[in-house]
């Protein structure tokens, strides 16, 4: 299932990287790239799933997610995953705010961590764009945020997306919620 995809490891050091590259072994994955280092493969596959160790602090993974999220068509929409031990609800939430795709708990069992990571193909996505915002809709998760979410006039646009190994990230549903002085920063072309 993820032998068709890439894992690009983020860690704070040799410790955290080496940890996510056996995991993403463990996983399936047959090219692991080591963003910390740049070793990148050859071989280019369309779909890339960032592993990102939780130890590498709030403030490295907001500045990775929105570098991610700032890129091309095949890059921005990348599932950023990020490996954690056993934390607590409020510290997913804010993993969740900074806009990566899914927080996964170790330790897990093999074929729970396939089939984790496997969410991420082929169902579809919605990604939100807000002028301050881009990534997974997570208002489902946000604790008691209704009032902050209807403060007036905003604009948004919505992304319903597909990962296909094979073919890469395809945009099922483009949707533009105008609002004053809302201009989508998406480029389709990618």
């Amino acid at each position: 299932m993820l032998s068709g995809c890439k894992a690009i490891t983020i860690g704070r050091n040799e410790d955290q990287t080496r940890f996510l590259v056996k995991l993403a072994q463990k996983c399936g994955f047959t090219l692991i790239e080591n963003a910390m280092t740049g070793d990148v493969p050859s071989p280019r596959t369309l779909v890339s799933f960032v592993l990102v160790h939780y130890g590498v602090g709030e403030a490295l993974l907001d500045a990775v997610t929105r570098s991610i999220r700032g890129g091309d068509r095949q890059v921005r929409f990348s599932p950023i995953v990020v490996i954690a031990d056993d934390c607590p609800f409020e510290t997913v939430l804010r993993y969740v705010h900074i806009g990566v795709d899914d927080v996964v708990s170790l330790p897990e069992k093999k074929e729970v961590l396939i089939q984790r990571l496997g969410t991420q193909l082929w169902a579809e996505h919605v990604y939100v764009e807000t002028a301050d915002y881009f990534g997974p809709d997570r208002r489902r998760l946000e604790i008691d945020s209704a009032n902050d979410r209807r403060m007036g006039p905003s604009g948004h646009a919505r992304f319903t997306i597909q990962r296909l190994p094979d073919i890469g990230t395809r945009i099922v549903r483009h949707q533009i919620f105008a609002a004053p002085n809302f201009a989508p920063k998406v480029h389709l072309v990618g």
